[in-house]
C-alpha cells in the first residue's frame, strides 16, 4: 500500500513539474514584442508570475534560447571570421550573438530580477581521452566557451543558454561574407523568429550529469590546472 502512495505521489508530482515547464515555456516564447526591446521590461515582464527564483531563471533562460541564435558567421566549427565578429550589434535587438553574447545577456537578465548569475569561461570538451587525464591550459584548445554558474539556496549549477538554443544563422554550408550576414540580421529582426526546438537539460546540470548523458564535459577555467 505504501508504495503504490510513493508511486501514485512521483506520477503527480512529475505532471505538475512537466505543466510548469509548459507553463514557463508557453510564456518565454509568447513574449510581446513591445516588451522585448530592454532588459528591464523584458525581465519584470517574464518573471512577473513567479514568486522563486528558480523559475524566475528557468523563464529567463527559455526566452534566450527561444529568441536568440548563434552567430555562425562570427565563430563557426572552431574558427573565428576575424572579420565578421568586428560587426556589432544589439543581441536584444539583433537576435542573435556568440556564446559570450548568450551568457552576458542571461546574467543582466539575472540581476534585474534580483539574482545572482556568474558569467563564466573554460572548454566544452568531448575527447575521452583528454577527460582521463589531467587537465592542464597546454592540453586545451585555443578557442573557449562561456556560460553561466548559478547558486540558488546553496546549490550551485550551470546554465548554458547557447546549448539550450538550436537556432543559428550563417551555418547553410555558403561562404560567410558580410553581406549575408547583414541581411539574416535585418531578416531575424523583421520576422521576429521564435525557436522551439530548445534542449532543456543545459538549464540546470552538473559536469558529471552532461559526462553521463552527453559524453561530454564543460570545465571551468578555475578548473583547468
Amino acid at each position: 500500500m505504501c508504495r503504490i502512495f510513493i508511486v501514485i505521489l512521483c506520477v503527480f508530482w512529475c505532471s505538475l513539474t512537466q505543466a510548469n515547464d509548459y507553463g514557463i515555456a508557453q510564456r518565454a516564447m509568447k513574449t510581446p514584442d513591445n516588451v522585448s526591446n530592454s532588459v528591464h521590461s523584458l525581465t519584470r515582464y517574464l518573471v512577473e508570475p513567479y514568486d522563486n527564483d528558480y523559475d524566475k531563471l528557468k523563464v529567463i533562460a527559455y526566452w534566450i534560447a527561444s529568441h536568440i541564435a548563434y552567430d555562425s558567421y562570427k565563430f563557426n566549427n572552431g574558427q573565428v571570421n576575424r572579420k565578421e565578429a568586428q560587426l556589432e550589434y544589439d543581441v536584444l535587438k539583433a537576435r542573435t550573438g556568440v556564446c559570450g553574447d548568450f551568457a552576458q545577456l542571461f546574467t543582466d537578465m539575472a540581476r534585474v530580477a534580483g539574482i545572482k548569475a556568474q558569467y563564466v569561461s573554460g572548454y566544452v570538451v568531448e575527447n575521452q581521452d583528454r577527460l582521463k587525464r589531467s587537465y592542464r591550459i597546454k592540453d586545451m584548445p585555443e578557442v573557449g566557451h562561456v556560460w553561466n554558474e548559478v547558486e540558488i539556496d546553496k546549490r550551485k549549477f550551470f546554465v548554458d543558454t547557447t546549448f539550450m538554443s538550436g537556432a543559428s544563422i550563417g551555418n547553410d554550408g555558403r561562404r560567410p561574407t558580410t553581406f549575408r550576414h547583414k541581411r539574416d540580421l535585418r531578416k531575424r529582426k523583421r520576422q521576429n523568429v521564435v525557436n522551439e526546438n530548445i534542449n532543456d537539460f543545459y538549464f540546470d546540470f552538473t559536469p558529471k550529469q552532461e559526462l553521463q548523458k552527453y559524453h561530454r564535459v564543460h570545465i571551468m577555467d578555475k578548473y583547468v590546472r
